[in-house]
């Protein structure tokens, strides 16, 4: 009966070499410079008849420091839009006297530059991020052909990045997603450039080619006015970004990534990161729920298994971790010889899949040593994040500030 047990962290550990099969051809591949869009803003856009087309930029803010706040107005400003007007929404939970105070002072930034701002205090109660934003939807919608979503601290590198993923909407694309590198100087923030940086490049790429249809993230995320409409708003959930996979599936609605990377400071303490992971996890192990129930019968066999595989990530996340503990606890007791092989294998991999921002990022640093542990690491945090424990919604309120050192070159 113990043997059979040991069948349990061999099948995860092969479910993790599955999902690693994409990645591995797409860093051979250079799968990348086909799945991520470069625009040329100077050339025409189908279907595009000289109308206006009017955006919304929706900045969600709770407790947020006057820094980050000034890093989002900062890069607002720095836009250049000729295809109609750019309101500036930013959007504040009832009470946060702090994140009022920093947008009444900061607000300049934005409206010298020409940009309509208004503020927005949602009196509905603080759910989530995703709440908040439908708060202020209801009222809106209507007005724009577009929305951008920014967080607290979001610093994009493309002065043009409204006007291309306008145009991409204009194009018949019902969301636009970017690469969000986070970065930090200490520690956590390398580890996190390194996770984030391999994901965008190797990762997402092979996922996207695998399941027809990419994920995207929530920070520069642009839904269109008529997918806002069609789905009544965003899914209120812990990870409504990789939920919007699904329901442009079902609506066979077209998505979009563009090559523009956004930079958004890391967690600065290990509790944020956590935090911050953990309801990663969670919320995409919630995709699957809704998935396999609420949504099986509205999707085809192969979408329904495609994307069911795309949210059971976390699982095979847990993989290097199961590894370590059936290495440890092989040394006391008879461990399957082919499971124990299956463990060697799995940290092996993750030792060598750093060569990859070494030899295409020039990234030198001793924090890529580390790396392997962190995903230990995170395989505990994801085996955490399946546990049937209720906790609040785990909002990530500490991160590092967005200032670039040597050590990060990022390409666009």
């Amino acid at each position: 009966m113990l043997a059979m047990f040991w069948y349990i962290p061999a099948s995860i550990i092969i479910m993790s070499f599955v999902y690693g099969i994409p990645s591995f051809f797409s860093a051979i591949s250079n799968l990348k410079n086909r799945i991520w869009l470069n625009i040329n803003i100077d050339n025409g856009v189908n279907g595009y008849n000289d109308d206006p087309f009017d955006i919304a930029v929706l900045v969600p803010l709770y407790m947020e420091d006057a820094t980050s706040i000034e890093e989002t107005f900062k890069s607002i400003s720095r836009q250049r839009y000729k295809l109609g007007r750019v309101d500036v929404y930013a959007i504040l939970e009832d009470g946060d006297r702090k994140s009022l105070i920093s947008v009444l002072e900061l607000s300049s930034i934005v409206v010298e530059k020409g940009f309509n701002f208004y503020i927005y205090v949602n009196r509905d109660g603080r759910r989530s991020k995703a709440s908040s934003i439908n708060s202020i939807l209801k009222h809106i919608k209507s007005f724009y052909g577009a929305f951008v979503v920014l967080d607290g601290g979001d610093n994009i590198l493309d002065n043009t990045y409204f006007e291309k993923v306008a145009k991409l909407v204009m194009s018949g694309y019902s969301i636009v997603g970017a690469k969000v590198y986070r970065v930090g100087n200490n520690v956590l923030g390398k580890l996190s450039y390194i996770d984030t940086f391999l994901w965008y490049n190797v990762g997402l790429p092979g996922l996207a080619k695998f399941i027809g249809m990419p994920l995207v993230s929530g920070e520069g995320l642009t839904i269109s006015s008529k997918f806002i409409e069609k789905i009544g708003g965003l899914p209120e959930v812990l990870a409504e970004d990789a939920y919007l996979s699904i329901l442009a599936s079902f609506y066979n609605e077209k998505i979009a990534l563009l090559d523009s990377p956004i930079i958004e400071g890391a967690p600065s303490n290990l509790k944020s990161l956590v935090n911050q992971r953990i309801r990663w996890y969670r919320g995409t192990l919630q995709c699957f729920k809704d998935t396999i129930t609420k949504h099986r019968r509205f999707l085809n066999k192969k979408k329904l298994v495609l994307l069911s595989l795309t949210y059971l990530q976390p699982v095979a996340l847990t993989a290097p971790f199961l590894a370590v503990i059936v290495l440890i606890v092989s040394q006391f007791i008879q461990v399957p010889a082919f499971t124990v092989v299956l463990a060697k294998i799995e940290l092996i991999s993750i030792a060598l899949a750093p060569s990859y921002i070494i030899l295409h990022q020039r990234f030198l640093d001793p924090t890529l040593l580390l790396v392997p542990f962190n995903w230990i690491f995170q395989g505990l945090l994801a085996l955490l994040a399946m546990m049937p424990v209720k906790i609040p919604w785990l909002r990530t309120l500490n991160r590092a500030v967005t200032q670039f050192t040597s050590v990060y070159s990022v390409k666009q």
